[in-house]
C-alpha cells in the first residue's frame, strides 16, 4: 500500500486521540487510564487502526499519526522525495550527515 492511499484514510475521532497518546508513547495502561476505558479496548482500537492502515505496530501508528499531524507543506516535500528512511542506505546517510556519533567498535 503506497503512502497516498494511507493518507487517505480518515481515523476516527477516538482513534485520532488514541494515536495521539501512542505518539506520547504512552503504554496501554497509561492510554487506557487517560481515556477511561479497559486495557482490552485499548488493544482492540490498537488493532482496528492497524487493519485500516495495514501496519504492524506501535511505532507505524506513530509515523502515521505525526505525519498527518505535521504542518502540510513538509507533508508535501516528505511525498515529494519520493525516497522512505528505509531507502537510504547507512551509509548514504553518515555521507549526508557527518556529524552523527559512531560508537566505537
Amino acid at each position: 500500500m503506497s503512502l497516498d492511499s494511507k493518507n487517505s484514510i480518515t481515523p476516527t475521532p477516538r482513534e485520532r486521540e488514541l494515536m495521539m497518546l501512542i505518539a506520547r508513547g504512552m503504554q496501554n495502561k497509561n492510554i487506557a487510564y487517560e481515556l477511561k476505558i479497559s486495557e482490552n479496548t485499548v488493544r482492540a482500537h490498537i488493532g482496528n487502526i492497524m487493519r485500516k492502515y495495514r501496519i504492524q505496530n506501535r511505532t507505524q501508528i506513530a509515523i502515521i499519526y505525526a505525519l498527518k499531524a505535521a504542518p502540510l507543506a513538509l507533508r508535501r516535500d516528505l511525498t515529494r522525495s519520493g525516497a522512505t528512511p528505509a531507502t537510504v542506505k547507512p551509509a548514504q546517510a553518515l555521507a549526508q550527515n557527518p556529524r552523527v556519533p559512531i560508537a566505537p567498535e
